[in-house]
């Protein structure tokens, strides 16, 4: 009980030097899980220049080339009559406020350089070193998600995550960025959801591993994205209770949650 509390007490310590950081340049604490603005700066390749705020998300350059931000997911603007995400006009609206026409930024990369819409995925920072990532996550306004292999910042993002939702900044006060018991999870669900149970069971498709959490809901991974796991024993974790995060579909009336990486998956 006595480390809980003081485990309890850290968290909200550190929470302030985590958005400081985010905020304004050069503030270190010893052991911190983000990159400092300084070290974000040296980690730059190279530098473009505004042309448009897409989305929370995605930008545009001025020499045409289209960026998908790293490590992150906002709200979605709604498209041809659908109705905008909550919190998605309030994303786009502090990028255009950060990233003004124009506007200077630094382009740093992971491991693979464009997704499948042939965009460039970018980790994206100001002139002063501050992340833009970091921003909307302290925000409350993204999510902090992993599309393998490029992983390199989660551990930063997740805390910044995890403090926003502490606090119910933004989309954490959505019912559907709780945590939910997989046997309550409903039949309507779709999209990214937060879940916890216990697996009850193993099953292999020719192209997937499946782990049941329910009748109805069992965990989806791709044999491809198996090297994304350094425990790939997924079998020995029958009978163990589990929390995840991912994106719910359902197929034949059946639902699964597809998860691509271990930073998915806490035990």
């Amino acid at each position: 009980m006595l480390l809980k509390i003081i485990k309890h007490i850290f968290s909200y310590l550190l929470w302030p030097f985590i958005v400081l950081n985010c905020l304004w340049p050069n503030i270190v604490l010893a052991n911190e899980p983000c990159l400092t603005n300084i070290e974000i700066l040296a980690k730059v390749t190279e530098w473009g220049r505004i042309a448009k705020v897409v989305d929370g998300d995605t930008i545009h350059l001025k020499d045409g080339r289209k960026i998908r931000l790293i490590g992150i997911n906002t709200p979605e603007i709604g498209r041809q009559g659908k109705p905008s995400q909550p919190f998605a006009r309030q994303a786009q609206k502090v990028l255009n406020q950060l990233l003004e026409r124009n506007k200077k930024i630094g382009l740093a990369y992971d491991q693979d350089k464009k997704d499948r819409y042939k965009r460039l995925l970018a980790y994206v920072s100001l002139e002063d070193g501050r992340s833009i990532e970091q921003i909307l996550l302290a925000r409350g306004l993204a999510h902090s998600i992993v599309v393998p292999p490029n992983d390199s910042r989660i551990n930063c993002y997740r805390a910044i995550e995890k403090q926003a939702h502490d606090t119910k900044l933004g989309i954490w006060r959505l019912p559907e960025n709780q945590w939910v018991d997989a046997h309550k999870l409903p039949s309507h669900s779709k999209g990214y959801r937060f879940v916890y149970g216990t697996i009850s069971d193993y099953s292999e498709s020719r192209k997937s591993i499946y782990l049941k959490l329910s009748s109805k809901l069992s965990i989806r991974i791709a044999k491809k994205d198996k090297p994304y796991f350094s425990n790939r024993q997924f079998k020995r974790l029958v009978g163990k209770p589990v929390k995840l995060r991912g994106w719910v579909s359902t197929y034949s009336g059946r639902q699964s949650i597809h998860i691509r990486t271990e930073h998915d998956l806490e035990l």
